[in-house]
């Protein structure tokens, strides 16, 4: 299978939805989840992500206990840490701490030095997320399962292996939803030709 590992870039879309500048955080109310029956990951990566994404928020918290608020999401072996931390040191430390754990090919490190966010901060976004989630699968044009949404500080997260064409509609899904500041693609572009067999992940693209 054809692959290009994670294109990360992000859309601003204050102007186009003309949203205000205030942003809102969020913390775990956050991860959009792909069902295995359709993901396009193999059942082992699925077990291999969810293993990745606790095992590495336990060695954060057991490092730096109240120091964070960081949350673990992993697609595919490539991880994205979201959320606040107290330092930039911390912030470089939690980086190092996923790109040491095991079958992870790539972190994407999207934390914050800023003030830890509030329940109702974490609510906001997790409504955000869902509202993002809904208009997934109400659009049509692509399987709304392949896609991992995660939304901290009204910011979108998008994880996946999908095709360009996908890409392109699921980010307009994303930036034109109401409430949302910024999206940013974490995604594994793949050959439309081979989407219906999952295959064990390409290495990195050097």
């Amino acid at each position: 299978m054809n692959r290009r590992l994670i294109v990360v870039a992000s859309l601003t879309v204050l102007a186009t939805l003309g949203l205000s500048a205030c942003v809102p955080l969020i913390a775990t109310g956050m991860v959009g989840g792909t069902l295995v029956a359709v993901d396009r990951r193999t059942s082992g990566i699925v077990v291999e992500d969810n293993a990745s994404e606790l095992r590495i928020s336990n060695r954060i918290s057991a490092k730096y206990h109240d120091d964070v608020h960081v949350n673990v999401h992993s697609f595919n072996r490539i991880v994205l840490l979201t959320g606040e931390v107290r330092s930039e040191d911390i912030r470089k430390g939690v980086e190092e701490i996923a790109q040491a754990s095991e079958n992870v090919r790539s972190v994407v490190n999207e934390t914050a030095v800023l003030p830890f966010s509030s329940i109702s901060d974490r609510a906001s976004d997790s409504l955000l997320a869902n509202k993002i989630r809904a208009r997934n699968i109400g659009d049509g044009s692509f399987p709304a399962n392949i896609v991992s949404t995660v939304v901290e500080r009204h910011e979108v997260f998008l994880m996946g292996m999908v095709t360009e064409q996908e890409a392109e509609q699921i980010v307009k899904v994303a930036s034109t939803t109401q409430g949302v500041e910024r999206v940013v693609k974490v995604f594994e572009y793949i050959d439309p030709a081979s989407i219906h067999a999952p295959s064990a992940p390409a290495k990195p693209a050097s």
